[in-house]
């Protein structure tokens, strides 16, 4: 069985969470509608350091029938580190190789510029229960920078919301709600994109913030034309905990199997490459 094969469903499950946070941030990233309104403003904190999250994320359009991964784990911005729990649906567990038709869930762990994963069915076929994949050194360089720029946006959520308008999305209150068991204030985000080829990208979402601005809750969707039809997306990342002592910890080098980071780069060109040329 080649690499690739044993890889490519880790790879999927793995980056999860970070479709989860990721979606999110598409919210301001594709804006380019027309209009703003006024919203409510808060007086912001200081960067977040640490934070727990949880996410449900769902795609349709790029399998028979819709598919919806949820995880939860925590982050630890000082340190450039964070660790997810990922469950992934039978109908891609069972893709995996050493796969069964039941759900699975995958561990994976950010840390020191190396990304760990923990698939259980694939224990026997790689010969250890982790695999770990270590990033090129221009992105583990750029880590930094990186933690350290969501740390501020979660820690402001004004600043999304103004960014958002910059870029012409629609920005509109949504006043006052209990989300997650905290009181919070919302802003509901609209925009479009045209690609070059002619096709448009169609996106709205929301953001709900505490009392000192923090994010909450960031909701998303988003659909669009992609090479084989029609492709949507629905997201939710709930946010918690900030400043709370979080653990992440790195398995033990005896429990993992490192895979080169080419082969599973192959491995995502490949499996992306309908959205992204769609």
């Amino acid at each position: 069985m080649s690499l690739r094969l044993k890889t490519k469903w880790v790879a999927c499950a793995g980056v999860a969470g970070v479709l989860g946070v990721g979606i999110t941030g598409a919210v301001v990233s594709t804006a380019a509608a027309s209009g703003s309104t006024k919203v409510v403003t808060h007086k912001a904190v200081s960067p977040v350091t640490t934070a727990d999250l949880s996410f449900n994320l769902s795609v349709s359009g790029v399998t028979t029938s819709p598919v919806t991964i949820t995880g939860n784990g925590e982050v630890d911005f000082t340190n450039d580190a964070a660790s997810l729990a990922v469950t992934i649906p039978a109908a891609l567990a069972e893709k995996i190789p050493g796969g069964s038709d039941a759900p699975e869930t995958v561990n994976a762990v950010l840390s020191g510029g190396t990304i760990y994963l923990e698939v259980p069915s694939l224990a026997s076929i790689v010969g250890e229960p982790w695999i770990s994949v270590a990033l090129p050194a221009k992105a583990t360089s750029a880590l930094p920078g990186g933690f350290t720029k969501v740390a501020s946006v979660l820690g402001n959520v004004n600043a999304i919301l103004t960014f958002a308008q910059k870029h012409h999305a629609t920005v509109t209150s949504l006043g006052t709600a209990t989300v997650d068991q905290v009181q919070a204030t919302g802003s509901q985000i609209a925009a479009s994109k045209t690609t070059k080829k002619g096709t448009t990208v169609t996106l709205t979402g929301s953001v709900w913030a505490d009392s000192s601005d923090r994010l909450v809750q960031g909701n998303v969707s988003v659909s669009g034309t992609a090479a084989k039809g029609t492709v949507g997306v629905t997201a939710t990342v709930n946010l918690s905990g900030y400043g709370t002592p979080v653990t992440i910890t790195v398995p033990p080098s005896s429990e993992v199997k490192p895979v080169p980071y080419s082969a599973v780069a192959k491995v995502f060109a490949k499996f992306l490459g309908p959205l992204r040329h769609g």
